[in-house]
C-alpha cells in the first residue's frame, strides 16, 4: 500500500473517504431493512411427512401453485389461505409438496415447501 494512502489513526479521515464509507453503510442498512421486511415473521414452518392430510396455512405474501413439480405456475395462494398436503417429495429434498390449494384457487397442484405457518 503506498504511503500516501496510509494515515495515522489520530488524523481525521478525508471528506471523500468519509462520504464513501457513509454511503456504503447506508446502502447496506437499506438493503437489510428491505430484505427483512420481505421475510418478516420468518422463518416459516417446513411441511414434513407428518403433515400429509393436514390443511396448512400459507404465511408467504404469495405462494405459486404449479401444475407439476417445479412446473409453470397457474395460480397463487395469498397469505392466510390454506393448502392440504397430499404428498411430500422427500426424495427431492422436500422442495415442493403436492396437495389441494384452497382459497381462490380450489385446485390440485404443487407449491414450494417452507412457506407455512
Amino acid at each position: 500500500m503506498p504511503a500516501s494512502v496510509l494515515r495515522h489513526p489520530s488524523e481525521p479521515m478525508p471528506r471523500a473517504a468519509l462520504a464513501g464509507l457513509l454511503t456504503a453503510v447506508l446502502t447496506a442498512l437499506m438493503l437489510a431493512l428491505t430484505q427483512s421486511a420481505a421475510y418478516a415473521g420468518g422463518p416459516y414452518r417446513w411441511a414434513h411427512d407428518g403433515n400429509v392430510g393436514q390443511r396448512l396455512t400459507v404465511c408467504a405474501q404469495t405462494l405459486e401453485v404449479r401444475s407439476s413439480y417445479g412446473g409453470p405456475a397457474f395460480a397463487r395462494l395469498t397469505y392466510g389461505q390454506t393448502f392440504t398436503m397430499h404428498q411430500n417429495y422427500a426424495e427431492f429434498g422436500s422442495e415442493y409438496v403436492r396437495g389441494f390449494a384452497w382459497g381462490n384457487v380450489n385446485a390440485e397442484g404443487f407449491v414450494q415447501n417452507g412457506w407455512f405457518c
